[in-house]
Formats: C-alpha cells, sequence, structure tokens
C-alpha cells in the first residue's frame, strides 16, 4: 500500500471539461437563495442600504406584540379528568373553576389556542394580566410558583396536591 498502490479510475464525470459538479451547482442555489433573501430586507437609496419597508413592518409588528401580552389561565369548564403533564398520572380530576394551565401569548386567545382545542379539552380562556412581554412573564412565574398555595390545591388530599397546574410541566 502506500505510494505504489494503484490510484482508483476517476469517473468520466471528474474529468468531463465545462462540466459543473453538484457541489458547485448546490454552492450557485444557496448564493441565489441568500440573494433573494437579501433584496426582501435591504434596498439601497442613494448608496445607503435601510431596511425594506416590508421588513421595517415586520419589525414593527414584532415590536408591538411585546409591548401586548396576556397571562392567562385555563380553567376547567366541567368535572372530569384532564390531560396531566407531572403528577405520575396522565389525567388528573379537576372541579369547574379550577386552574389546568397558566400561560402567556402575544396573540391573544384565538391566535393561542383553536377552538376545536378549547372545546375537546373542555376549558375556558381567562385572561389574568395584560402588559409587556416581560410584565406577562414575571406574572405568570408568580402564579406557577403560588399554584400549591391556592385554595384549590389546598382542599385536596395531601397527597393529591400538585406543585405546578395539571397541564404545566414541573421544571427542576
Amino acid at each position: 500500500m502506500g505510494a505504489n498502490s494503484p490510484r482508483p479510475p476517476v469517473s468520466s464525470q471528474e474529468t468531463k471539461p465545462g462540466g459543473f459538479s453538484p457541489f458547485f451547482i448546490a454552492v450557485i442555489a444557496f448564493l441565489i437563495m441568500c440573494a433573494l433573501e437579501w433584496s426582501d430586507v435591504i434596498e439601497y437609496i442613494d448608496g445607503e442600504p435601510r431596511l425594506t419597508a416590508k421588513h421595517q413592518n415586520q419589525l414593527q409588528k414584532k415590536l408591538n406584540e411585546l409591548e401586548e401580552a396576556e397571562q392567562y389561565a385555563l380553567i376547567a369548564s366541567k368535572e372530569g379528568y384532564y390531560p396531566c403533564l407531572h403528577s405520575g398520572h396522565a389525567l388528573y380530576f379537576l372541579h369547574i373553576g379550577e386552574v389546568w394551565k397558566y400561560g402567556v401569548t402575544t396573540k391573544g386567545e384565538r391566535g393561542r389556542y383553536t377552538g376545536q382545542f378549547m372545546l375537546k379539552n373542555s376549558v375556558s380562556y381567562s385572561v389574568q394580566y395584560k402588559g409587556t412581554l416581560s410584565e406577562c412573564l414575571q406574572r405568570e412565574q408568580i402564579q406557577l410558583f403560588s399554584y400549591p398555595l391556592l385554595p384549590e390545591n389546598l382542599a385536596r388530599p395531601e397527597n393529591d396536591r400538585l406543585l405546578r397546574p395539571p397541564y404545566n410541566p414541573v421544571f427542576k
């Protein structure tokens, strides 16, 4: 082996003058895709790069979402067993009005959950706080960490009490 070993035959495609390798074609395609995306984001006015109006509108929409969030609870709308993500049981019994999940959204109820999801899970959406995304995330953490002290949770037998609402996973 080594220096005296025969070289593998070279395919005719590799030696064909003027042929394009698949790698070269992929690089060209990637550059074209990047150019198309770049032109959707950047335009040049008097030689100066600027965001396109479309991209500026997308940015403003995202910034507005950060200012207009909701901290919500999904509330049991009927007595029965609900999916549970952490108690060691796949299902957990809730009474009407008990919290199934706390959450935060910038999309509102309709943007976060479908009507089908709400009906299938027998829950209603209740806004508990409105504010900036940061404020709502803080409020959600307060709700989650305070859940063990919630009267509905304390009313349960001690072995059935939860650290979080049934549909909020417990993070360690």
